[in-house]
């Protein structure tokens, strides 16, 4: 798996799911459980992820604010 950079497009704290917008095009759906430390996802946040299709839906993980 290849880390992928991104800037945190929305995030829903109701659901505690949002998108991140890649750096290399398109978005990608995460969950607040995927974040390594305690910050809260907040718009326009600059992370860094590993992309995960293994459940049959690509999503966010190891995400980590840099």
């Amino acid at each position: 798996m290849i880390s992928q950079t991104g800037i945190i497009r929305s995030f829903n704290t109701k659901d505690k799911t949002g998108l991140i917008t890649c750096d290399l095009g398109g978005d990608i759906r995460f969950d607040a459980v995927n974040i390594t430390g305690a910050c809260q996802p907040v718009s326009g946040s600059l992370v860094e992820f590993i992309m995960d299709d293994s459940s049959n839906k690509l999503q966010a993980i190891n995400i980590r604010f840099i």
